[in-house]
């Protein structure tokens, strides 16, 4: 191989890995805003609230929709999920981010002071965080202790 055949192979090279990395670059997700996590949550929650379960459907994520027609998805609500329809309130505890995922740890506190902690899973999906699944953990009857700010 000639010097400038050697030359144009390395400036080749070069090019395809500038050309990766700013694909990879552009493709990675931004700083996630924890507020449009909790923003997300409160929404459905407050839809479910309200009894508009169209509107709590349209904040899951496609995969939660194509595993859960929305009839299906509001008596689950009412019947399953009763807590998160009249908390006394709901205190949001840490976040993890990946990609395009967040889990959300949430504690529902009913008037009593007993918690109900609960995982959300959310994915971006158009430029919008949706709920893509819950885990619901056990009622504590003992309240939470901690600094609230």
């Amino acid at each position: 191989m000639t010097f400038g055949g050697k030359i144009t192979l390395v400036l080749l090279l070069l090019a395809i890995c500038a050309t990766a990395a700013l694909v990879h670059c552009h493709d990675r997700p931004e700083a996630v805003n924890p507020a449009e996590l909790f923003n997300a949550v409160r929404g459905q929650l407050a839809a479910c609230q309200d009894q508009d379960f169209p509107t709590a459907y349209r904040q899951v994520s496609s995969k939660f929709q194509q595993q859960w027609p929305m009839e299906r998805f509001a008596a689950m609500v009412r019947n399953d999920y009763a807590r998160t329809l009249k908390p006394g309130r709901v205190e949001f505890g840490s976040l993890k981010t990946q990609d395009s995922r967040a889990v959300v740890e949430i504690y529902f506190i009913d008037r009593t002071g007993a918690v109900t902690p609960c995982l959300y899973t959310l994915v971006s999906e158009g430029g919008a965080w949706k709920i893509d699944s819950t885990r619901w953990g056990k009622t504590s009857a003992r309240p939470l202790r901690g600094i609230r700010s």
